[in-house]
């Protein structure tokens, strides 16, 4: 039979340390539930919680009394996610769809048809940047081929919204023909 040692907290193990512990075990999923309000997407808000609770780790001194951390960890969740919007502007979406999509030298029957797929990938992905990100997320699924509901209901749009923004993106894409 294999018994599992009891592991006591380390000798360093502070007050301060069972006080964050408390605060994560209250406080998390009221800051998840805020940061998925504040436009972080869900697929990034589990770090910036992490975030927002090693800036309270640093800050703890701060903290006058454990009934003041909701609004103070609100506070630096409000900024945590101002940050990271901010940072995200900067930063480039990576279209995993488009890669697979470029015919492979290989399979290319001649330079040109290759050269000339490369140019095509090259002008939707240059379009793609062009227009903003609502209506990237609605031309994206519809290029992989999902229907204007499946779309509007996983953005949680209506119908109506999602048409009208593929409208938009066709005749930007006219416009750009044009030019």
């Amino acid at each position: 039979m294999v018994t599992i040692p009891l592991h006591l907290p380390p000798a360093n193990f502070t007050a301060s340390h069972a006080l964050l512990g408390r605060l994560y075990l209250e406080h998390r999923e009221f800051l998840l539930r805020l940061l998925l309000t504040q436009a972080i997407p869900s697929r990034d808000v589990e770090d910036v919680v992490q975030e927002v609770f090693l800036t309270a780790w640093r800050r703890l001194e701060c903290l006058v009394t454990p009934e003041q951390a909701r609004p103070w960890l609100v506070v630096i969740g409000l900024n945590r996610a101002s940050n990271y919007r901010k940072l995200a502007r900067h930063e480039r979406e990576v279209f995993v769809g488009l890669a697979e999509d470029c015919p492979e030298q290989e399979h290319a029957s001649s330079p040109d048809t290759l050269l000339q797929a490369m140019y095509g990938l090259f002008r939707l992905k240059r379009f793609l940047w062009k227009v903003g990100p609502r209506i990237r997320a609605v031309v994206m699924p519809y290029l992989e081929g999902r229907s204007i509901r499946e779309i509007a209901e996983a953005l949680g749009i209506k119908t109506k919204t999602a048409y009208a923004r593929l409208f938009l993106a066709r005749r930007h894409l006219q416009t750009l023909a044009l030019a």
